[in-house]
């Protein structure tokens, strides 16, 4: 069965009676599965859904068997390292995204990575992906400010400042943003303090 005609079939059931649900199609491709176990289509399906409804650790289940079974394609790759930084598992986002082959430049996915990274500590690398994030995503602030800690905690205070000022002027009034700021600012003065004395 193909992807098409799988399609096809939980269209068409779920919009018989009881009309559409989540264990309705979870059910379908469940017994699909008992026939063909490694089912590429029924498994991508499935995932999905699993990640519709925030199912995260099903979603994760489903991709690694997708993963497994020979199916190492980009999209697999891309969506259960979005499934691992839901889960908290940054060290396994770091692995499924630093081949250097997954990502680009423009994948929504070098946030998860850079996230993922100052989690790990390794803000050097963090601000690489960040910076990839916000070039082509320039309207979220809290990329911005997780830039602006990654760069905080290199001391680069500069940097620092203008990723929060950024963030700031996209997301105004927020009070953690405020602080930062002030940090940096603080930060910056006794630097200046420390080399003009």
């Amino acid at each position: 069965m193909g992807k098409k005609s799988l399609l096809l079939e939980l269209a068409i059931r779920s919009a018989l009676p009881p009309f559409y649900s989540f264990s309705l199609i979870e059910n379908v491709c469940k017994k699909k599965l008992e026939k063909r176990q490694n089912d590429k289509d029924i498994l991508w399906v499935l995932s999905n859904l699993y990640i519709s409804y925030k199912k995260y650790g099903e979603a994760k289940r489903t991709l690694e068997t997708l993963l497994n079974s020979g199916i190492d394609t980009k999209h697999v790759r891309l969506l259960l390292s979005n499934v691992y930084f839901k889960l908290g598992e940054y060290i396994k986002v770091k692995e499924i995204l630093s081949d250097g082959k997954t990502l680009s430049e423009k994948d929504k996915e070098n946030y998860y990575l850079g996230d993922s990274l100052i989690r790990l500590e390794c803000f050097g690398d963090a601000i690489i992906f960040l910076n990839n994030y916000i070039k082509y995503y320039p309207d979220e602030y809290v990329p911005f400010v997780r830039l602006g800690y990654a760069y905080y905690m290199q001391g680069s205070y500069i940097l620092a400042l203008e990723a929060y000022k950024h963030a700031d002027k996209l997301k105004p009034l927020r009070n953690e943003i405020k602080e930062s700021i002030d940090l940096c600012i603080e930060k910056l003065k006794k630097k200046e303090n420390a080399t003009g004395a």
